[in-house]
């Protein structure tokens, strides 16, 4: 009865009315409890929430809807999507009248918010003077309850959370407010003592109400609502066939006042239909919903002893769960941050590009064809499709051919002119070049139609990178005519380009195993046996491919017959066993730091902790594609600053991080190619 507690010392008329209205209001305040605990409590102390009160008021541990914040505010960090709950109350039919409305607004990122409004009034109310005269019979009393709560999960075993809140009572031609806090937590226990990582169901609850107390004043004393302490368990079971049962306890301990027991069950059937029981210190409960969607219909019943009370509401649930926000919010950053890395990627590769195209058109000015040649190689690796491309080789190869051509190498001066005009087929001084060498040549040898024709071919062939079709024709163009000095040079630099197109064949064999792709490995040998057998490291190659396709054959097998779950990794990817929560956890921080990293210029940084997650697993968000853009720009670099071994490293990283890209394949085959033409190019040929 806190109305006559917070108006003890009145005048005789104040105190009849505040009697009377008290003896209304503690019935449905504090149900079998009314009589035995002083009036010491407020209206607001047995809680609402028709699903809580259908419980016995045993929520302290499951406090998972939008009247979390009035049962325990810990239960609001778990809160999973937007929720309305409202309740319409008339009781006992002597004018007394009870309305709720609760909202929760989940954020992945911050927590959750809760709003609760209850309100209490009864009108009718006498008046009479100390001789017990009537005054008038049409005064009201009313207790107004506004909270604000916030709660957050710790970690997915803890969740713990807060309530502020004011308390206003207005009686007659007095009113006066309070504040107070709530404080509550809610956790799984199992988890938190490592028995269980999901918690196996079992939940605990532990909540201060009035940790600081509302003190409200109507005239001369102010009365506080007394603190409390509430405890519980609850326990969730899937039954099978579609139900689901829940088991709660409660234990409460208000200052002052004995400890009162609550308890519950629940049985829920397809998302569809719930019943409850439950037992508010002996009191009987009990309660059910429809559920339709997002829409619910709570209905509770309670045996209270000045009456039978009927509780009618409705809560609707709304907006996605923060899982799906979360992951929404994930896949636009991750999202935001491939673009930002494929336009950091593609500034970078515009930026080299410029650079070799300003270095190769010195070199080209200086009459250095063979660095010119040499960058524009590069360039055709990093940009291919750059319009500078054609008429650098162009003009780097006519240049190369006149210097060969003051040499006196014509076989030479003609490959370099079949080149430019390969690089720029409408060059027509290439062609007159080309054609003008070749007769030169041709005459030189004393070669009749069909030789000519024959060394054509074969400088054709090498121009257009057939070497076994150019070694072939040399060989017997040189069978009808040894003496050919211009047959026998070509010949044996064939023979060379062959040695190290097989070389780079081999080198590039040895990357495709290293990512996994075990038939680009294949097809890489086999070439490079087609043009020279006798290769020395030909033949352990050939066995590591062997074991490569043996291998990807017992994966594909094992992936058939394994469940989902454990189906195979890719080959070149490492296996991805199942992840903890606590494992993923640790994932999302490093790779969240590799984000933080990158967006610092910390490339190196970032390459690092995405390494981490991605040799863990693979397919974590969007590692791997981060990754293969970094071994890309890195490999870059490297490249264009002629650091060929450092590039290669980078670029066979980033085919074991993604074996299907084209531009990581493009970029390997190439620099390895290019390899083999400067090593061939250091040793003076």
């Amino acid at each position: 009865m806190k109305s006559l507690r917070r108006n003890t010392g009145r005048t005789a008329t104040t105190a009849t009315m505040q009697l009377i209205a008290g003896l209304l209001l503690c019935g449905p305040a504090s149900t079998a409890f009314a009589l035995d605990d002083g009036g010491g409590r407020s209206v607001f102390a047995t809680g609402a929430g028709n699903r809580a009160l259908g419980l016995g008021g045993a929520f302290c541990a499951v406090a998972d809807d939008a009247s979390a914040a009035i049962w325990n505010p810990g239960g609001l960090g778990w809160i999973e999507r937007k929720e309305v709950q409202a309740t319409q109350t008339s009781l006992f039919g002597l004018g007394f009248n009870e309305q709720y409305a609760a909202v929760v607004v989940p954020d992945y990122r911050y927590g959750t918010a809760s709003l609760v409004i209850r309100h209490f009034g009864v009108g009718g109310i006498e008046s009479r003077d100390g001789r017990g005269v009537l005054l008038g019979d049409d005064l009201r009393d009313s207790e107004t309850e506004i909270g604000l709560g916030f709660g957050r999960a710790i970690n997915p075993a803890l969740s713990v959370g807060g309530v502020l809140k004011m308390q206003r009572h207005t009686l007659a031609d007095y009113s006066g407010s309070g504040y107070g806090i709530d404080v509550g937590l809610l956790a799984l226990p199992l988890s938190l003592a490592g028995v269980r990582e999901d918690g196996a169901g079992l939940t605990f609850g532990a909540v201060v109400r009035n940790l600081i107390e509302p003190k409200i004043r109507l005239d001369q004393e102010s009365v506080p609502d007394p603190a409390a302490f509430r405890s519980g368990l609850a326990y969730r079971r899937d039954a099978g066939t579609g139900m689901a049962l829940l088991a709660s306890l409660d234990l409460e301990k208000t200052k002052h006042m004995d400890s009162r027991l609550h308890a519950g069950v629940q049985a829920e059937l397809r998302n569809l239909f719930v019943l409850r029981l439950g037992s508010a210190a002996g009191n009987l409960t009990a309660g059910a919903s429809v559920l339709w969607r997002d829409l619910g219909m709570d209905y509770q019943f309670e045996d209270n002893p000045l009456g039978r009370i009927h509780r009618i509401g409705l809560a609707v649930a709304f907006g996605p769960v923060v899982e799906e926000s979360r992951r929404a919010a994930r896949a636009a950053e991750a999202a935001a941050l491939q673009d930002q890395l494929e336009a950091a990627f593609a500034l970078r590769n515009e930026q080299q590009a410029d650079r070799l195209i300003r270095d190769a058109r010195a070199a080209l000015s200086d009459g250095r064809w063979e660095e010119t040649i040499d960058l524009v190689e590069t360039l055709q690796v990093l940009a291919p499709d750059h319009a500078e491309v054609a008429p650098l080789a162009s003009a780097a190869w006519n240049g190369q051919g006149r210097a060969q051509e003051r040499a006196g190498d014509l076989p030479a001066a003609a490959v370099a002119y079949a080149r430019a005009l390969s690089a720029n087929p409408q060059d027509a001084a290439a062609a007159a070049d080309l054609e003008r060498v070749r007769r030169e040549s041709a005459a030189l040898a004393e070669r009749d139609r069909e030789a000519r024709e024959r060394f054509e071919s074969g400088l054709d062939a090498f121009s257009l990178g057939d070497l076994a079709a150019a070694r072939a024709t040399f060989t017997d163009l040189l069978a009808l005519r040894p003496d050919d000095r211009d047959a026998s040079v070509m010949l044996e630099r064939t023979v060379d380009a062959i040695k190290r197109r097989a070389a780079t064949q081999l080198d590039l064999t040895e990357s495709m195993l290293a990512a996994g792709r075990c038939d680009d490995a294949a097809t890489a040998l086999a070439e490079a046996l087609g043009l020279d057998p006798t290769a020395v490291s030909a033949a352990s190659l050939a066995k590591r491919v062997e074991r490569c396709r043996s291998a990807a054959a017992a994966a594909t097998q094992a992936a058939r017959v394994a469940t989902p779950t454990q189906a195979a990794s890719p080959a070149g990817t490492p296996a991805a066993p199942p992840l903890s929560k606590a494992g993923r956890r640790e994932l999302a921080d490093l790779y969240q730091r590799g984000v933080q990293a990158l967006q610092d210029g910390r490339n190196t940084d970032a390459v690092h902790y995405w390494e981490m997650v991605w040799s863990t697993s693979a397919d974590f968000e969007d590692v791997g594609d981060h990754l293969l853009r970094e071994y890309l720009t890195l490999g870059m670099d490297k490249f264009a600053n002629g650091q060929l071994e450092e590039a290669l490293g980078y670029w066979e990283r980033a085919v074991r991080v993604a074996p299907n890209d084209q531009r990581a394949l493009g970029y390997l085959e190439r620099a390895q190619r290019q390899k083999q033409r400067m090593e061939s190019i250091n040793a003076g040929r």
